[in-house]
């Protein structure tokens, strides 16, 4: 079992990874290489781009929404150790996350991108780094919840503990 916890949350934190990192790639950084090319070649390098993004992006989904399910079903229980708080960071974590998968998926649908491609996907940028940011707290507050209850702590397998930090 702490090989499956452990491998969740490595592709959980990977898949984050590449989703904030293809976005910013896409929205920040190639915009800004594209501007010195001809209209034509700067269509086309976009198009190709963004192609192989949508196919990291349907990949980056489905391990978030398979990882996210088991790892919020493995520590359930621990965030009923302070359920308000818990809560209050892993409602919206869920909702932030699901409305990004959404945007991306919405934006990277079509063949060609959106008129509201470079602001949907500015936004989903700034979604996505709250996202984040509920991530590391709502971790925070489950180290310190499982800290402040020595039961729950001392019955957890040593090898857990590892997969929990």
């Amino acid at each position: 079992m702490a090989v499956l916890i452990i491998l969740s949350r490595w592709l959980h934190v990977i898949a984050a990874i590449l989703a904030i990192g293809g976005t910013f790639f896409m929205r920040v950084i190639l915009p800004l290489g594209l501007a010195q090319a001809d209209a034509a070649s700067r269509d086309a390098v976009f198009l190709r781009c963004r192609r192989a993004f949508k196919m990291v992006i349907h990949t980056c989904v489905l391990l978030l929404l398979v990882t996210g399910a088991f790892n919020t079903w493995r520590n359930w229980d621990d965030y009923r150790l302070d359920r308000p708080l818990t809560h209050a960071l892993w409602g919206p974590h869920m909702l932030l996350g699901l409305t990004a998968m959404v945007i991306a998926l919405l934006l990277l649908a079509p063949r060609q991108p959106p008129k509201w491609h470079r602001t949907g996907a500015m936004i989903n940028l700034v979604i996505l780094f709250i996202t984040v940011l509920l991530a590391s707290a709502l971790k925070y507050v489950h180290d310190q919840a499982l800290r402040n209850h020595p039961a729950k702590t001392a019955t957890t397998h040593p090898v857990e503990k590892l997969a929990q930090n």
